[in-house]
């Protein structure tokens, strides 16, 4: 793929997946008379759904399925095959594979379960699979999936059954990519009762060939396509082309969400650096759906209310919220969750607070939540009016309005239609599951007339202010890298050395050797081979200074009292380089020392962590966060991956819970923010320019300073991959 452009990739996706969703010609081999059998509804559909090319149901044991003609192989067809799907039993799947090779069919898809996900032998055999797509051209989706729906054009490949819906306001709307059958079936059924449609869904199974990413791919590049949403449980290992889908998709204002389970799933956890240690797999995607405005969604109810709000066309452009309720506890439930979703419940304008109070009972409350009382049971025009002066309010930019659909009230849902349909700003009904018909019924004369009715208040906050992130950053073109810096190609001479040299893993002083070449501030400091070369050294840097053992054997220093700080005097220096010397030979006799770091002792400041790790799926992952010695402890890191822009900087360094402590706290000074930026930015570049060589990058701790003094590295490990 590294040989390719983006948009050349991207061409070549399209023109590959083009013959699951646009076939000309299905087979359906193991065809069954039975159209409820997995293996005899896709014929059914695609009946049912006005299929126009060509069907060829493929089964030894009939003449005709479906009214259509029946072929023995798919051998015996005579013309040449788009796409064929296959049903058979899993025994037979391999032998079937090869006779559609032979065919030359350009796509294929598996239905049938048992292979990787049971045992070895099915993993063998699905690991074959993919030799064969390789080898042969032909691309498979599957095996173990529930196959491709297409709206467009009734190309029903697969055995989820569905039924045509005519009365559906959004139709045509969500294409929706699963990694769960099952679970994408569920979610199916949940939209739809949204009044909202699918143009494309897509179930990628065991992902033998085609992945998550190649469809996002192909679905991102479509003009008709203005949502993605999907289920997914992990990418395999094209995360970079995930990242660019994700990247085009922004570009050109198409939402992409994600429910991503596997939050508590452990990475692979590297403990030569802190960065290695705690920037695990999740930690990492979370990363990339910030970085590239992909929502991500913790449940299903989460991203179906962003689903729903996104269908309606109406985007919040920030996150000022109005709560109108008909329960002061239900506006107080609602207002009370805002805050963590980052939405902020602003007070109405002065003027819309007296038009309400000329129609208000006096113990009706009118600032925000605006509280309706029990008065609407006897005012049947109050909260229409409400709404509608709240909804002018310049002061909001969306609203959320807590209802109670059991109330007997025959005209409300027309009201809310009638105050919906006179504002552009997004409106969202809170209320909760009920069984009463009328209220039911009321419930759904809103969700028909286009007005979305969120069901659980915290999704439907999350909703939009997900949505709201997601505006602010649509439609905007985001950076790319530019050139090998100009101390690129030398650190990458030179890190090749070493690593050769130390067997994969940098001492501090080799590390910040690499550091220099981006023009990374470092302390300065001196390599030393005896007693008076460290006091020599000490003396030019000034007093006091620090010493430290270099040994890739030992990287762990302060671990083992391999650091000694704060020495005042030469002897001091004399005495600490032996004692260094000593208690290194006596940890590990085996270690190679490579001399004494005579380090000058910096001034206080804000210790930060900066680092990188090279993540399977994503590639160099950059890490910013707070602690010091307590990185670990306090686990507050903001992950990105590179190439970073200025701009996914500064949302890092925000996104820290300590970010206080960079804005300058208890009568404190800011610390220096640009500088700090600016370093971030560096590391982005070296992440780039050694992708190749550097595993793991540790700057802990990076010393910031007030604003305008800069930072230094204080401390620096490189782990890396040894190359010949």
């Amino acid at each position: 793929m590294s040989s390719r452009s983006p948009r050349e990739l991207e061409l070549e996706i399209q023109n590959e997946l083009d013959p699951f969703f646009y076939p000309r010609s299905v087979a359906m081999i193991g065809a069954s008379q039975n159209p409820l059998k997995p293996n005899g509804i896709p014929l059914y559909l695609m009946s049912m759904f006005g299929y126009q090319g060509n069907l060829y149901p493929v089964n030894p044991k009939y003449e005709r399925v479906g009214g259509l003609k029946c072929y023995p192989t798919i051998l015996d067809i005579e013309e040449p095959l788009d796409l064929a799907i296959i049903g058979v039993a899993a025994d037979r799947t391999m032998e079937i594979l090869e006779e559609c090779a032979r065919k030359r069919v350009k796509a294929v898809i598996i239905f049938t379960s048992g292979f990787a996900e049971v045992n070895e032998e099915g993993r063998k055999n699905q690991a074959e699979m993919k030799r064969l797509a390789e080898n042969s051209g032909m691309r498979i989706l599957g095996p173990n999936c529930l196959g491709i729906l297409n709206y467009y054009n009734g190309n029903m490949a697969s055995f989820f059954y569905n039924q045509e819906r005519a009365d559906l306001v959004h139709p045509e709307q969500l294409s929706f990519i699963t990694q769960s059958g099952g679970l994408g079936a569920i979610i199916y059924q949940m939209v739809i009762q949204m009044s909202i449609g699918f143009n494309y869904f897509v179930s990628t199974g065991n992902e033998a060939d085609i992945s998550f990413a190649e469809v996002l791919s192909y679905l991102a590049g479509r003009d008709e396509v203005s949502i993605v949403a999907g289920y997914m449980e992990g990418l395999q290992g094209d995360g970079k082309l995930f990242i660019e889908a994700c990247r085009r998709a922004l570009e050109q204002e198409k939402l992409v969400t994600v429910l991503k389970v596997g939050r508590t799933g452990s990475g692979a956890m590297a403990a030569a650096s802190h960065t290695g240690a705690l920037v695990g797999e999740d930690r990492v995607y979370d990363g990339v759906f910030k970085q590239f405005g992909v929502p991500r969604a913790d449940d299903v109810e989460q991203m179906n209310a962003l689903i729903a709000l996104h269908a309606t066309g109406r985007l919040p452009v920030g996150k000022r919220m109005a709560v109108i309720t008909i329960s002061g506890g239900g506006g107080v439930v609602v207002a009370d969750k805002c805050p963590h979703y980052g939405l902020e419940v602003v007070g109405l304008a002065e003027e819309t607070q007296a038009a309400l109070r000329t129609f208000f009972p006096a113990y009706g409350a009118v600032a925000n939540p605006v509280d309706l009382t029990s008065q609407i049971f006897f005012d049947n025009e109050l909260f229409e009016r409400a709404l509608h002066l709240v909804m002018k309010d310049p002061e909001i930019d969306v609203a959320g309005f807590f209802y109670n659909f059991e109330m007997p009230d025959p005209e409300a849902s027309k009201k809310i239609i009638k105050v919906y349909n006179e504002t552009d700003k997004p409106l969202i009904i809170f209320t909760w599951p009920t069984g009463q018909d009328y209220a039911v019924e009321a419930k759904n004369e809103l969700i028909q007339a286009g007005v979305p009715v969120i069901e659980h208040i915290p999704s439907g906050l999350w909703a939009i202010s997900s949505l709201a992130d997601w505006v602010k950053k649509a439609g905007k073109p985001l950076s790319s890298p530019g050139p090998v810096s100009p101390g690129g190609e030398k650190a990458s001479a030179l890190l090749s050395r070493h690593l050769l040299e130390t067997g994969g893993a940098l001492t501090e002083w080799r590390s910040k050797e690499i550091l220099k070449h981006y023009s990374i501030p470092v302390t300065r400091e001196v390599l030393v081979g005896s007693a008076d070369e460290a006091a020599a050294a000490a003396k030019a840097i000034g007093f006091p200074v620090a010493l430290k053992i270099m040994s890739p054997q030992l990287l762990h220093k302060s671990d083992f009292g391999g650091v000694v700080l704060n020495l005042q005097e030469e002897e001091e220096v004399r005495d600490a380089y032996e004692e260094l010397i000593k208690r290194g030979m006596q940890l590990k006799p085996e270690a190679r020392i490579e001399g004494i770091l005579v380090q000058e002792m910096l001034d206080p400041g804000l210790e930060v962590i900066v680092g990188l790790k090279k993540d399977p799926v994503f590639g160099p992952a950059i890490a910013v966060g707070l602690g010091g010695v307590f990185v670990e402890v306090f686990a507050d890191l903001a992950t990105r991956v590179a190439p970073l822009s200025v701009e996914n900087a500064g949302e890092m360094l925000d996104e820290l819970k300590g970010k206080a402590l960079l804005d300058g706290v208890r009568g404190r000074a800011p610390r220096d923010r640009e500088a700090l930026v600016n370093i971030i930015m560096k590391i982005s570049r070296l992440a780039v320019d050694l992708e190749d060589y550097i595993e793991e990058l540790d700057i802990n701790p990076l010393v910031v300073y007030e604003e305008g003094k800069g930072a230094v590295a204080a401390d620096a490990l490189i782990k890396g991959t040894v190359t010949r």
